[in-house]
């Protein structure tokens, strides 16, 4: 499509071009689902002779981009360059992003126009739209300048730089604070003055009247965002270890947990952990508490004992180690003998971690007592039941796996499926196949078709000739073509001959299944074949 871009009374703009049930379906489109994808094309609405149109394109892109994270700009920044690339033979170089704004737009519109302009692949364009982005100062334009601080041409870039520059003034500090993803990505850029732009953006908000700003960046609901705003706090030492502690309280992401714990960790005393300690074993993050309980111990070796002792039934493996390591050091090595009292106990408390730990700790002796637990209702807990015996004694306990298999539950099944993987199954795969073709569960089917695959080479491929061409069931056939794939590929690398049953098998999948595959997959097939 040819158009000469912003001529007056001109007949081929890109936005008259379309039917009218098209803009508004994608208009509306836009507006309802905020989908990047749409807003290059809904950009090029503003390229037409109605003005109405114009004023109806800038107040859908507004609220579209009102939406928007920091991260979600960088991704539509490359996506413009990407939907428009096709029209780098127009001379926008000679055009002014200015001709797209109509006098009754809101400044709020005008910025998202112009922040769009400045996506554009040609960088005289963008250079334009940076100049008049720039006059604005409401703060709207901060994250679009910040962006193009990372542009690939030099006077782009440097513009950029510059007006940034001028708004690292305590006015843009919550400015800077929204976009705190932008500005830690320029400290990660190769461009050559980013990184001072960065630590310049850093000491603004390193200041004491900074705080205010950053305690509410906490708050937000961007992960990345708080992130950023603990490392500035931390990094400024603007903090005391009570305020991190109400922190950690309040964060729910596991890296700023982290982040938060092992500041408060650093050079803490004995009375400040024993002050916080009740707060810190609860932390839902493993590595957390795992430097909680290696730190108790190293502080409370003589009295530790009973909470390591807890730990021992932790829902994580992780803990349940380092608790099972701190223990040898005061000479406990009989850990079996903790699962089986909690067992017998018949308590329901941290059963799925009791079963694990047996599975860990124990011996194939052990295994009767988890047994029962296959039938628990909870799912979870029938989980654990079969990883425990896998554990302790897979080989002896495959018919067992064969029966969960077709547990109701997908996860159970799943569990089963890797721990039948475990152990020599060969001889049951009449029955898997079984269960492969008549289970009514769609994950049982699934799961069985995994263990046929993972056969050996000559054993796996008639079930997946058969699996790839049957394809009533996608996610099988997906399993089987890249299985097929697989095969071909790796057909080489190993030197076994079939036996006279495996050829028979594989000739009989063939004759039946063959049929369906490509031309070109059977005469491959065929020629792997030759020669047994």
């Amino acid at each position: 499509m040819e158009w000469k871009l912003f001529k007056k009374n001109h007949k081929n703009y890109p936005g008259d071009q379309y039917s009218k049930e098209y803009i508004d379906e994608t208009l509306a489109l836009l507006a309802k689902e905020n989908d990047l994808t749409n807003i290059p094309l809904a950009f090029s609405f503003l390229l037409t002779n109605s003005k109405e149109l114009q004023i109806r394109t800038a107040k859908v892109l507004q609220a579209s981009i009102s939406k928007l994270s920091s991260i979600q700009l960088l991704r539509l920044d490359k996506l413009f360059r990407e939907r428009t690339s096709l029209e780098w033979s127009y001379d926008w170089g000679k055009e002014s992003p200015h001709n797209l704004l109509l006098p009754t737009f809101t400044e709020e519109e005008k910025i998202t126009i112009l922040g769009l302009c400045t996506f554009h692949p040609n960088g005289y364009f963008r250079e334009k739209a940076l100049d008049l982005l720039a006059v604005y100062s409401s703060g709207g334009e901060l994250p679009f300048l910040i962006i193009r601080c990372n542009d690939w041409v030099n006077e782009v870039r440097e513009k950029a730089e510059r007006y940034v520059e001028n708004r690292i003034v305590s006015t843009y500090l919550t400015r800077f604070v929204d976009h705190l993803s932008l500005v830690f990505k320029l400290n990660n850029s190769e461009r050559d003055n980013d990184s001072i732009l960065f630590e310049k953006v850093v000491k603004l908000l390193s200041q004491k009247e900074s705080l205010s700003a950053l305690e509410k960046g906490i708050q937000s609901e961007i992960t990345q965002i708080r992130f950023f705003c603990y490392k500035i706090i931390i990094y400024s030492k603007m903090f005391t270890k009570k305020m991190l502690v109400n922190y950690l309280r309040l964060e729910k992401h596991p890296h700023s947990r982290l982040l938060l714990f092992n500041e408060i960790v650093a050079d803490i005393s004995k009375e400040e952990f024993n002050e916080y300690y009740s707060i810190l074993k609860k932390d839902k993050f493993p590595m957390v508490r795992v430097k909680v309980l290696q730190q108790l111990y190293a502080f409370n070796p003589s009295y530790s004992k009973s909470d390591i002792e807890c730990a021992l039934f932790d829902k994580s493996r992780v803990i349940r180690s380092v608790a099972r390591f701190l223990l040898t050091k005061q000479n406990i090595t009989d850990f079996s003998s903790y699962y089986v009292y909690k067992i017998t106990q018949s308590s329901n408390e941290n059963l799925r971690g009791t079963l694990l730990g047996l599975g860990e700790a124990g011996n194939e002796s052990h295994v009767k007592l988890i047994i029962p637990f296959l039938k628990h209702r909870n799912a979870g807990i029938v989980k654990a039941a079969v990883h425990a015996i896998a554990m302790l004694d897979a080989e002896h306990y495959n018919n067992l796996f064969l029966e969960m298999l077709d547990h109701e539950h997908k996860g159970v099944s799943k569990e089963a499926r890797k721990s039948l993987l475990k152990s020599y199954y060969k001889d049951k795969k009449d029955t898997i196949y079984h269960l492969y073709r008549n289970s009514n569960n769609v994950h049982t089917r699934y799961n069985a078709a995994v263990l046929l695959c993972s056969l050996p080479k000559w054993d796996a491929i008639p079930y997946i000739v058969e699996m790839y061409t049957d394809k009533r069931e996608s996610n099988l056939y997906l399993l089987g073509e890249s299985r097929f794939s697989r095969w071909i590929v790796n057909f080489n690398k190993s030197f076994e001959t079939p036996t006279k049953s495996q050829i028979d098998s594989i000739k009989q999948a063939l004759n039946k299944f063959g049929s369906r595959l490509e031309k070109n997959e059977r005469k491959e097939f065929e020629f792997c074949m030759k020669g047994f």
